[in-house]
């Protein structure tokens, strides 16, 4: 969008204000299935991004659905996916959480664990279906990438108990063992980095076929595709990776070749997301970079760094209330209105000089965005989120945390889920900031 359109939005509704563009995910999507394997699926990862309306773009760009939760689950559905179309995968399944997935309909389960083994068993019995078992795989050592899941103890099986569940497999199960499942890592830099990280998922799905037999009808090799995040810029061009991933796919040994699922999360869609702030106010100590406090801090974005556990995004926000060449760019360091100085979302960053009541803008934030957030603390409300899809009328919507009493014994509604905002011309919603 286009400087005085984000302002628009920006005085209308407020901010924090994240706005999505559909158009971006459906370009990403045909982008990225463009140099993926002939007869590829590609699934989209909900925990980039859980909103109904992005979930129904990807759907309608012809991604599956990879899911790790009820809630995840829940918003597929809602973003009208079949239930055969979802993956449902994630550390540390819980057993009423398998049995709502497969009585809702979930087939096909990324097994973890061979403690997983009875809690499938059991909701397959129950309901008198047949599941259909991805084996994750526990990869060894990785490209260099964002985040390692090759390091993540978490994720994933052992080739000994992924042999021993091959071999133990009969007739008897209520599945059938499908295939294998794996992912080296987030955000692997470049194609040569994206065709290593495939090129060991394979070997470690060769492996186990020629250690136990196994002829693998589905094999998951993951993802990785990078995108900046909160910063300006692109992907790296992933045409290199055409050729040799066709190549890699096709020339399976021992055959037969199995139909090859890959994922997505970050790579559909970052760049649909923008994030608006507005500058609360700025502070100069000498000898430090210009500070710059907004109203939008690791509640809202970036939430995970809030905590300590990844290094503070390299955002690189734009003052949209600086005409460009009317203000001198400086050094800045913007922060967030949170009682904590972990609340930082940018480090010496160089931006056209802050005043107070200026709007920031923060591109590529469709993935990893509000989710992530420490949502509930402070108890703030959350920002808003506005969705474009061409010429339809846009929609707003808000993430709803709330404390609320439940029945001993009972259940009550989950909190944490998206719902519409009816809004007037003209009106600013409650909690925003105009």
């Amino acid at each position: 969008m286009r400087r005085g359109e984000l302002l628009r939005h920006a005085r209308r509704y407020g901010t924090p204000l994240y706005l999505y563009d559909l158009a971006e995910v459906r370009e990403r999507a045909a982008e990225l299935r463009a140099v993926l394997p002939p007869g590829a699926r590609l699934l989209y990862s909900l925990k980039a991004n859980p909103l109904p309306p992005v979930v129904g773009a990807a759907r309608g760009a012809g991604c599956g659905a990879e899911v790790c939760s009820t809630g995840e689950l829940e918003a597929a559905l809602a973003a009208g996916y079949r239930p055969g179309a979802v993956l449902y995968g994630g550390p540390g399944k819980t057993r009423a959480e398998v049995d709502e997935a497969v009585a809702r309909g979930v087939r096909t389960f990324s097994c973890e664990s061979r403690h997983e083994l009875p809690l499938l068993r059991a909701a397959a019995v129950a309901r008198g279906r047949r599941l259909r078992l991805l084996l994750r795989l526990r990869p060894g050592d990785g490209p260099p990438c964002g985040l390692s899941m090759a390091r993540g103890r978490p994720f994933g099986l052992s080739a000994r108990e992924a042999a021993a569940i091959c071999l133990d497999a009969g007739p008897a199960d209520p599945w059938t063992v499908e295939g294998c499942h794996l992912y080296l890592g987030s955000q692997l830099p470049d194609a040569d980095a994206l065709l290593d990280g495939f090129a060991r998922a394979r070997a470690a799905v060769t492996a186990l076929q020629r250690a136990t037999g196994f002829t693998p009808r589905v094999v998951d090799l993951g993802g990785g595709f990078p995108w900046p995040y909160a910063a300006p810029g692109h992907g790296c061009d992933l045409t290199p990776l055409r050729a040799p991933l066709a190549a890699l796919t096709a020339g399976w040994d021992p055959p037969p070749a199995p139909r090859v699922w890959f994922e997505s999360g970050r790579r559909l869609m970052a760049a649909c997301g923008t994030l608006l702030a507005t500058v609360l106010d700025v502070k100069e100590v000498p000898g430090r970079p210009l500070l710059a406090v907004t109203d939008a801090g690791v509640h809202v974005l970036g939430g995970m760094t809030g905590l300590g556990r990844l290094l503070p995004p390299g955002a690189g926000p734009e003052n949209l209330s600086a005409a460009p060449g009317s203000r001198p760019e400086v050094t800045a360091d913007i922060a967030g209105p949170l009682c904590t100085p972990l609340d930082q979302l940018a480090s010496r960053t160089r931006v056209a000089r802050p005043d107070v009541g200026d709007v920031l803008s923060f591109p590529n934030v469709g993935a990893y965005g509000l989710t992530t957030g420490l949502t509930a603390f402070l108890s703030r409300p959350a920002p808003l989120q506005l969705v474009h899809d061409g010429g339809a009328r846009p929609a707003l919507w808000r993430l709803t945390t709330r404390t609320a009493p439940v029945a001993p014994g009972g259940g009550g509604e989950p909190d944490g889920a998206d719902a519409p905002v009816a809004v007037e011309d003209g009106e600013a919603p409650s909690g925003a900031r105009r």
